[in-house]
């Protein structure tokens, strides 16, 4: 049939119409599928918890995909350590979000839901959800075990859980420690661009190298009482009128500083010349 008697025939909707049709279509089906039928074995299981610790002073977020996003918050000074807990909606209590059965949901068909299931916790040398999500058994530099995160069945840790955790995090503060010296030392430009107060001083406050005898880099990067350029981000000292890329920093200086030079000028031009 040509389009132009389609058009006869049938009503002009607009095509925003037909989109919002066709979205409001979809959730219609998406919220008619059918669950799987829960099993009284899982969801006992599911009550069963897997403990997320962290006694760093780091917070953490983690993407698991489908599986959502989670964040690890930092523990507070003072603190042994702290737990990643979430809300139950349902109870109102805070609780661990990772089970010992992880369920999630995936569509089957049109009508129907199923559910795929994975352990959260270690079982017979195979890694759980949770020691997969801290990125257990993965190089150094990708996992969070490095921070002093760990993994516990247990709702409090043990001395060795923590032990273990701050050892692991006391050599991350090592190497970041290190590695500001060592860029201290060879790359001024570079030190001033990379150093951060909230990772690298708090690393050195860890260690209880945060002293100027310790970590003489730290006196470098620290900004009280120094002036931050705001065309390159270099720290300056007060009594500095540009940055070392030549930025001004310090106006009131640099004008006194130029009215100086000019004066020293005009000195060296009145003098007599061979005298």
């Amino acid at each position: 049939m040509p389009s132009s008697v389609i058009d006869r025939v049938l009503p002009k909707v607009p095509r925003s119409d037909v989109a919002d049709r066709a979205i409001s279509q979809k959730q219609s089906i998406g919220r008619s599928r059918l669950l799987p039928i829960k099993l009284r074995i899982i969801e006992d299981s599911k009550k069963e918890k897997v403990h997320i610790f962290n006694v760093g002073p780091w917070a953490q977020t983690v993407n698991t995909g489908s599986t959502g996003t989670f964040t690890i918050p930092a523990c507070p000074i003072g603190e042994e350590y702290v737990e990643m807990l979430v809300m139950n909606a349902v109870t109102g209590q805070w609780e661990s979000p990772i089970s010992k059965t992880m369920e999630e949901f995936v569509i089957k068909s049109e009508d129907e839901m199923t559910a795929l299931y994975d352990n959260g916790a270690d079982e017979e040398g195979k890694l759980g959800f949770a020691s997969r999500m801290l990125g257990v058994g993965k190089p150094r530099h990708r996992s969070l075990i490095r921070f002093g995160i760990f993994a516990s069945e247990n709702a409090i840790p043990t001395q060795l859980e923590l032990r273990n955790a701050h050892l692991a995090l006391e050599e991350e503060c090592r190497q970041i420690v290190k590695w500001a010296g060592d860029i201290y030392a060879t790359d001024r430009k570079l030190f001033a661009r990379a150093v951060r107060p909230e990772v690298h001083f708090v690393a050195a406050r860890i260690l209880g190298r945060d002293n100027p005898q310790d970590s003489p880099w730290m006196i470098e990067a620290n900004p009280i009482g120094r002036t931050k350029c705001k065309m390159c981000g270099r720290l300056c000292d007060p009594d500095v009128a540009t940055c070392e890329a030549g930025h001004v920093v310090n106006m009131e200086l640099y004008l006194q500083l130029q009215a100086a030079d000019e004066q020293l000028k005009e000195a060296i031009a009145a003098k007599p010349k061979g005298k």
